[in-house]
């Protein structure tokens, strides 16, 4: 999988986090520290940077939801809040 970083990826990270409110798009609990995306930039690396494709989420903070996911897709049962209408 690509490691991802960088200026770019910092600011649209804190961007996502402050925009959805640390809450996690995975379990819906407050304390994202991290932004994740939901088409996984190694089945899609044009998408790395699209803001409608990267959620708030637990990476390193309890209960580590991103982890636990890692590069698999949302499943489609998943809920998404979305910043427009598709």
């Amino acid at each position: 999988m690509p490691r991802i970083g960088g200026h770019r990826w910092r600011v649209l990270k804190q961007q996502v986090i402050a925009e959805e409110g640390g809450i996690c798009h995975l379990c819906h609990a407050p304390g994202s520290d991290s932004a994740d995306h939901l088409i996984p930039i190694e089945f899609r690396p044009d998408l790395e940077f699209v803001r409608e494709n990267v959620r708030a989420v637990h990476h390193n903070a309890w209960p580590r939801c991103n982890r636990t996911r890692g590069s698999k897709p949302v499943p489609a049962t998943t809920t998404l809040r979305t910043t427009r209408d598709w």
